[in-house]
């Protein structure tokens, strides 16, 4: 194959079957997050650097950039919650919006290698509290399981738990990034070389080798009582424990879990993190959390809560059903101009009642016969 016919790396075609399994996900996902009351957004796909660059919020050189006419730096938006923060916080009056989105992100995936996303998600911005982060995380669930997705689980932690070790560690900057990446992937072997080149306590290295293994059910969480240093990983457990037992409460026990080492893989998150995992998806299909302070930078307090679905990983997971792109009818004619009226008045008409028809243009009756479904010839040999 030529260089001309190949694909730039990380992006993909979707062909007929799979445009139609995925176009039928998205329209599930949507329609749920409709009857929560979740309004549909949409941004640009373009914007400025500096909307992702200021904050440390992306790694810029994960994103796609290009220049502008007049020379300033655009990207191709990595993420939907930038954008709709965005909008709220310059274009929205003060108040609560339930806002949902389906659209296209582009950034480097370093694990994966992808570098284009379609993703669908919500975000509750101008609310906080135990009753949002429990309706986000139970919308989470609603929403994989209106999709047909049954074996997964929403694995729930905090950032202020890992946010209250650092504090008490004194790390900044690069050491913390570091360190953060290395709990998010839970590397315990690269948290030891970490804690020895650092110079950290013996119980500074014994929490962090330890993190990793503080996941399991709702009992982690006392679990975890035992090892918080500071008021900031208390509070964080706090409000873990509420979340938990309204969950818990409201049916959803067998579909949560908890896991302490999860810190969000994007910086902005300022509380509750979860993802959505399932067996042999390799990755998160969902992923979201609370980030109170997102807008700060427009201006505005506004606190979030969110989660977005990865659409192309369920259409991966999920088994297609190509029978709804099939017809219900196929309709062919002689060619004559009188034949070829007739059928297309017949489709019209066929259509309009919400019949899924194909005209397949001239061809003979043996033909039509062969796509196995009812079949109408029109012409001089015309056979309803």
């Amino acid at each position: 194959m030529t260089d001309k016919f190949k694909q730039p790396s990380g992006v993909r075609d979707t062909l007929p079957a799979e445009c139609a399994a995925k176009r039928a996900i998205e329209d599930k996902l949507l329609f749920k997050f409709g009857q929560y009351g979740y309004r549909q957004i949409d941004t640009p796909a373009l914007e400025y650097g500096r909307l992702y660059s200021e904050g440390d919020r992306f790694e810029l050189d994960r994103l796609f950039k290009l220049s502008d006419c007049d020379g300033s730096l655009l990207v191709l938006r990595p993420d939907m919650t930038m954008p709709i923060s965005r909008v709220v916080a310059t274009k929205f009056a003060p108040g609560r919006y339930k806002l949902c989105y389906l659209g296209s992100t582009y950034r480097l995936t370093r694990r994966s290698g992808l570098r284009e996303f379609t993703q669908a998600g919500v975000e509750y911005m101008g609310a906080s509290g135990t009753a949002c982060d429990a309706e986000a995380v139970a919308l989470a669930i609603e929403s994989l399981l209106s999709c047909g997705l049954d074996d997964f689980i929403i694995d729930i932690g905090h950032v202020g738990f890992f946010g209250g070790i650092l504090k008490q560690l004194g790390l900044d900057g690069d050491k913390r990034r570091e360190l953060t990446a290395l709990v998010e992937r839970k590397d315990v072997i690269g948290e030891s070389l970490f804690a020895a080149r650092e110079g950290l306590t013996s119980e500074s290295m014994s929490l962090l080798t330890g993190l990793p293994m503080l996941f399991g059910d709702g009992s982690v969480l006392k679990k975890a009582r035992s090892m918080c240093l500071n008021d900031e990983m208390n509070a964080s457990l706090d409000e873990l424990d509420a979340l938990n037992s309204a969950l818990v409460k409201a049916g959803y026990g067998d579909r949560i879990s908890y896991d302490l080492s999860l810190v969000g893989e994007m910086s902005y998150y300022s509380g509750l993190v979860f993802k959505g995992l399932c067996e042999g998806a390799g990755s998160s299909v969902l992923s979201g959390g609370r980030y109170d302070r997102l807008c700060d930078a427009f201006g505005r307090s506004v606190p979030s809560v969110g989660f977005a679905v990865a659409v192309d990983r369920l259409v991966d997971l999920l088994p297609s059903d190509d029978k709804e792109s099939r017809p219900d009818e196929v309709v062919g004619c002689d060619g004559a101009p009188e034949g070829i009226a007739a059928a297309l008045a017949y489709v019209s008409a066929a259509t309009a009642k919400g019949r899924r028809v194909d005209f397949v243009g001239r061809c003979s009756e043996r033909e039509l016969e062969g796509y196995g479904v009812k079949f109408t010839m029109f012409g001089s040999r015309e056979n309803k």
